[in-house]
């Protein structure tokens, strides 16, 4: 009887130590699935910033491109309202300046050309 006992508590031992391994077997293999499913998330994520990241170079390219093309064809961008606004200002206020100068040359010469009643002809 001891030996039956024996032998039954032996055999038990052997299915609980089987069991458990089979459950460590079993977290590792969960373990393992949960690292391969952060790293596909990880790796989804990096390749959507470098398609971001390709798109803003794609358009920062074209508008290179496009300006570069514009300077060889010539073409002037146009400039804003406010500085065209302001350019046209400057301009009237020199022409104005200008005006308003030779005017006063006219005027200077005029008054030169009068001679004093005091003068001998």
């Amino acid at each position: 009887m001891t030996r039956t006992v024996l032998l039954l508590t032996v055999g038990f031992l052997a299915l609980s130590g089987a069991a458990q391994a089979q459950t460590t077997l079993r977290d590792i293999q969960a373990r393992n699935a949960a690292a391969q499913a952060v790293d596909d998330v990880r790796r989804d994520a990096l390749a959507s910033q470098i398609e971001t990241s390709n798109a803003n170079e794609r358009a920062r390219t074209q508008v290179i491109l496009r300006d570069l093309s514009d300077q060889r064809n010539g073409t002037i961008p146009p400039r804003d309202e406010a500085a065209r606004r302001d350019a046209e200002l400057a301009a009237s206020a020199n022409r104005m300046e200008r005006l308003t100068q030779d005017a006063l040359d006219q005027s200077n010469a005029r008054m030169r050309a009068i001679k004093p009643a005091s003068e001998p002809n």
